[in-house]
């Protein structure tokens, strides 16, 4: 199949790289099937959420490094590190490793300086020792094995969206800001986020291409195929349907249930979008 043309000649290449790593060294699995796991999905949401909290709480820190720091943690959940083991049957261990993920993704993500003594006293209210933070941080690396470089959605969301061409910037800047805030959004639930992350980028910009089309005229097909011939997958796999259906209800439901739409702020002005605006099916 012929490649579309796109300005960066490598691009195709790193993105068979990146997805390479993710079916690899940076896969996560299933924990919570586990018969001795206590946690809960929505333990794990919950703390996603108060994730997202923290890092806003963070001066010029992008939301992006929660993301990030939400990898860690289910690729440590999915080892069978001892302490990882005791935080699937303790809430307590839960959350310190959900913490120490964190840690670790402004450092190395965002290079925070992070002093441990402020995170125990005030972001952990107490809850936890800065020696347990650190004792935490080196199981967590030690699981992971030092591989924390790995690719996230919004990664292969900026791949693919450079393939798309031509398109009004004011249209790419939309895509790339409602596709990574879908997927930021999409990644606190468990089971999206044990999905490969090519295939939440995947569905969230053919979300966010199904939003576009409806408020404006864009060569919707032919962005689609673009899209397919560059990641290697298909709109119409049932599997990439259900998926792109699960989330775009789960906005739905967020923003019916805070009575909001989603204004997202570009260069050249705003598009809004909400719960009325979405379309009820997937292509």
């Amino acid at each position: 199949m012929r490649q579309p043309q796109v300005n960066n000649p490598y691009l195709i290449d790193q993105i068979r790289i990146m997805q390479k790593q993710e079916r690899n060294a940076y896969k996560c699995y299933d924990y919570m099937n586990s018969l001795k796991a206590t946690v809960s999905e929505s333990d794990r949401q919950a703390l996603c959420n108060w994730g997202y909290k923290t890092i806003a709480a963070c001066h010029c820190v992008d939301r992006s490094t929660a993301v990030v720091a939400f990898s860690y943690f289910d690729r440590f959940m999915s080892t069978s590190n001892p302490s990882a083991k005791r935080a699937l049957v303790h809430i307590h261990d839960y959350q310190l490793a959900l913490v120490t993920c964190l840690v670790i993704a402004l450092k190395v993500h965002s290079g925070f300086k992070v002093e441990l003594d402020f995170v125990s006293s005030v972001v952990c209210s107490n809850q936890y020792e800065a020696e347990e933070i650190i004792e935490m941080e080196k199981q967590v690396l030690e699981a992971l094995q030092w591989r924390v470089n790995g690719p996230t959605p919004h990664d292969f969301i900026d791949c693919f969206i450079e393939v798309i061409q031509p398109m009004e910037r004011i249209h790419i800047d939309f895509l790339t800001r409602f596709s990574k805030a879908l997927a930021e959004f999409s990644v606190t639930r468990y089971s999206i986020a044990l999905q490969a992350p090519s295939a939440i980028a995947f569905a969230s910009v053919l979300c966010a291409l199904q939003y576009l089309d409806s408020m404006s005229s864009i060569d919707n097909l032919s962005f689609r195929h673009q899209l397919e011939m560059v990641s290697g997958m298909n709109a119409d796999d049932p599997s990439v349907r259900a998926l792109c259906k699960r989330m775009l209800c789960l906005m739905q439901m967020s923003s019916s249930h805070q009575n909001e739409s989603v204004e997202i702020q570009t260069d050249d002005g705003s598009l809004s979008v909400s719960s009325e605006d979405s379309p009820t099916t997937v292509w």
